[in-house]
């Protein structure tokens, strides 16, 4: 089970325009080609659990280069249902994975048309996990793993967000046909990513966020990544 879909860019910016697809506007989140009014993401945002905030994101990604058992059961907060047998097999896979290094730490950097850069590198973590799984190991207890560990990086993937991105996916996945990918995930979230960024929406919303109500300053310390996912599956 490979990684079949990621990011791109180029240089040291946020990355160049000819990714960003579909409709970008200051007064609204661009995700998988809907916009959502900036009302409306606040609202979704005082909806998130508190309680997963503080269990799932807030104790921060730990230590870059290796998997505790605590960060493998904090994903149980956004509903892994990682079993303690599961949790051995992923702190085993962990003690030789090949993790990426600092300039793969944010997916807008990984360009999936670079050859050997972060986004492979990120590609090779993924596939060290997804590659020899027990049955009950896929795509989503991988992501929410690796999302621990690199919060800025890897997007979680579950049945939702994929049927979500799947159209998007589908067409990013054209853009590269070196990577044989049949829907690029990563790459389609990564453009709506680099998208806002570049529209300047994250920053409206961060903004807003400010003082909006008993959590908001939680959110304020999720990463960009994991804002936009908060907003895609609410």
């Amino acid at each position: 089970m490979l990684a079949e879909g990621l990011p791109g860019k180029s240089q040291r910016g946020v990355g160049p325009r000819r990714y960003c697809r579909g409709v970008t506007d200051t007064h609204g989140i661009v995700i998988a080609g809907r916009l959502l009014p900036i009302n409306e993401c606040i609202d979704k945002l005082r909806r998130y659990p508190p309680r997963t905030l503080c269990r799932y994101d807030l104790p921060g990604p730990g230590d870059p280069n290796s998997l505790t058992r605590d960060e493998i059961v904090r994903t149980r907060a956004v509903s892994s249902r990682i079993s303690d047998v599961e949790a051995n097999w992923f702190l085993e896979r962990s003690r030789d994975a090949p993790w990426p290094s600092p300039e793969a730490d944010d997916l807008r950097y990984a360009d999936p048309a670079t050859a050997g850069g972060p986004y492979d590198e990120l590609v090779g973590l993924y596939n060290h996990f997804s590659e020899r799984v027990p049955r009950a190991i896929a795509t989503a207890k991988i992501s929410k793993v690796l999302h621990v560990k690199r919060p800025a990086a890897y997007p979680i993937l579950d049945k939702r967000i994929m049927s979500i991105y799947r159209e998007a996916a589908t067409t990013a996945a054209r853009r590269y046909p070196q990577r044989a990918y049949r829907r690029a995930n990563w790459v389609a979230i990564r453009d709506d990513l680099i998208a806002n960024t570049e529209s300047g929406a994250l920053k409206v919303v961060r903004d807003a966020l400010e003082g909006a109500f008993e959590h908001s300053e939680k959110l304020a310390a999720v990463t960009d990544l994991r804002l936009l996912d908060m907003l895609t599956w609410r």
